[in-house]
């Protein structure tokens, strides 16, 4: 008998081939709804971690400031007082150097030669 022919009068022979068809769709179905329950639960567990690792890290992100120091008392400081131009051209000995006065009053000290500028003033 070909196999065509015992699959056919095994199907029309078969009665309890609808409840075992029922039983492994039921069984596959709770198969398939697990690993999605998992899946899930893996992705917001993951969602989670990254949560808590992004808040636990934060702190080392921002820099830190020192705290306010309370300001001890000192005694009165002197009064800042101003350099006169002398004064301030005299601060480069052997150096060439310039005391320029600008259209609005205001002094600025110029350096000819390139390199003594970056050599004697630091910009904060």
């Amino acid at each position: 008998m070909r196999p065509e022919k015992r699959h056919l009068l095994h199907e029309l022979l078969d009665g309890q081939r609808d409840a075992r068809r029922e039983v492994t769709l039921l069984a596959g179905g709770r198969v398939l709804r697990r690993r999605r329950r998992w899946r899930l639960a893996f992705r917001g567990l993951t969602v989670v971690a990254l949560l808590a690792l992004a808040a636990l890290s934060s702190p080392y992100l921002v820099p830190r400031r020192s705290p306010a120091r309370p300001v001890a008392s000192q005694p009165p400081s002197a009064p800042v007082r101003s350099l006169t131009d002398a004064e301030l051209l005299a601060l480069f000995p052997d150096t060439p150097v310039g005391l320029i006065t600008l259209e609005n009053g205001k002094k600025r000290l110029i350096f000819p030669r390139p390199g003594d500028q970056e050599r004697f003033v630091k910009h904060l």
